[in-house]
């Protein structure tokens, strides 16, 4: 399965798109997104980071639609699709996902999800 497509002839709307129209991402390929200030980095499921220019706010609303998406932290959205659990360590609430990748819930966020 191809991760990227260029220069796409149509205008999918289940698909992310980047760099005007020009890349475009399969929501189901993206593990997670981290905020980068005013950029969000999409990590994939292939191993691959894309690079938005928009923030994780502009992002949050368009992928809660598109798929299984929960932002778990100010700085964290999630795929739940790769989430196996959430474990609490000290004060702090760590997500375990299904690639390996570790990254922290608010406190907040997790009460939500233990019940």
């Amino acid at each position: 399965m191809k991760t990227f497509f260029t220069r796409p002839n149509f205008c999918d709307p289940k698909l992310i798109w980047f760099n005007h129209g020009k890349i475009c991402i399969q929501p189901d390929e993206v593990v997670y997104l981290s905020s980068l200030e005013n950029y969000t980095e999409f990590h994939l499921s292939c191993g691959r980071k894309v690079v938005s220019s928009r923030t994780l706010k502009t992002h949050e609303t368009d992928l809660i639609n598109k798929g299984h998406f929960a932002r778990v932290h100010r700085k964290f959205m999630l795929n739940l699709r790769y989430l196996k659990h959430i474990e609490r360590q000290g004060e702090e609430h760590i997500a375990h996902l299904t690639t390996g990748d570790k990254i922290v819930v608010s406190r907040r966020k997790a009460r939500s999800f233990s019940n």
